[in-house]
């Protein structure tokens, strides 16, 4: 399948579920209060499970960590643009949040990995660097920035300073998955095998359910009220996420001796639109979810252009 289709569809697919769910939360099946649930269960549960199980199955190869860093590099600087242009829009505090997270987080692993192994799954290390990069390039400083960030600007801190959501976000979950993945990997423990199989048969699993409740909560925490009051943040977060993320990223990549797959790779997962794993952090934290879930549908959409273009123009 041609890569810019299997794009299409793959953003087409999630659109249409989130639509559905949407739809089929304004039938009364869902109700708005059912995010608190499946903020909660992936944040504590199936997230974890998916960190854990990525990196303990990662081979962190040396050789892929100029091309991480260059992905880590540029999301800094989309977090410093995001940050000024909050603070000169004048957002609240919920919004900041909110507008940040979609600015400088896309979603890598949901949809990057997987259109890079469309594209290059004949080739090991194309695959082996795109795990790299969706897992620490974009995952890791999603789960621990994206998460100080959401404890930050959100409402639901442990205590009034920020310190103590940064050592709320250190005892959470995510963190001692994240911490445990990574240890297991560079310990070198076995993954397969009768001992650890049942264990990691039981995490692929819980995994598994993360994608689908990501969109559930997408689709009952979006509504399609109010889009005039948030056109201008929309316009901000489309150029900060689709345009100027793909820009900051896989320009500077150009003047490394990079292999063409290589900076491909880069394009893809910078080109991504707004990880929808923020509209889970934005409802979880006290950031305003029902902007999130706008910004990341608006991205989800404006994205169907914008990747095609960013390949061919940077790629």
């Amino acid at each position: 399948m041609d890569i810019y289709v299997h794009t299409l569809s793959s953003m087409l697919v999630l659109t249409c579920i989130i639509l559905l769910v949407a739809y089929l939360r304004r039938s009364g099946m869902f109700s708005p209060d059912h995010g608190t649930l499946f903020a909660s269960l992936i944040t504590q549960l199936t997230l974890p499970a998916l960190i854990f199980y990525a990196l303990s199955h990662a081979a962190l190869e040396w050789k892929y960590l100029l091309v991480t860093g260059l992905m880590m590099a540029g999301e800094m600087l989309l977090f410093m643009l995001a940050w000024g242009v909050s603070s000169v829009m004048g957002l609240s505090a919920p919004k900041t949040g909110s507008f940040i997270l979609a600015a400088v987080f896309g979603s890598s692993t949901l949809l990057g990995y997987a259109l890079v192994a469309e594209l290059f799954g004949k080739n090991a290390e194309a695959m082996a660097e795109a795990s790299l990069v969706s897992e620490l390039g974009v995952g890791l400083p999603l789960f621990t920035l994206g998460a100080m960030i959401a404890m930050h600007y959100g409402g639901k801190k442990a205590s009034g300073s920020g310190g103590a959501g940064a050592l709320a976000f250190f005892r959470s979950p995510i963190f001692i998955a994240i911490a445990a993945g990574s240890a297991w990997s560079v310990a070198g423990l076995p993954v397969t095998g009768m001992a650890v199989l049942p264990l990691f048969d039981a995490v692929q699993i819980v995994a598994k359910a993360n994608t689908l409740l990501v969109t559930l909560l997408v689709g009952v925490s979006l509504g399609f009220d109010r889009l005039r009051e948030i056109a201008g943040i929309a316009a901000a977060v489309l150029v900060l996420k689709l345009v100027a993320s793909p820009l900051l990223i896989a320009l500077p990549a150009h003047y490394v001796a990079l292999e063409a797959w290589q900076l491909q790779v880069l394009v893809i997962e910078s080109a991504m639109p707004s990880a929808m794993l923020s509209v889970a952090f934005a409802k979880r934290y006290g950031c305003d979810v029902a902007l999130a879930s706008k910004l990341v549908f608006a991205t989800l959409l404006g994205s169907m252009v914008t990747v095609t273009v960013m390949m061919r123009l940077l790629g």
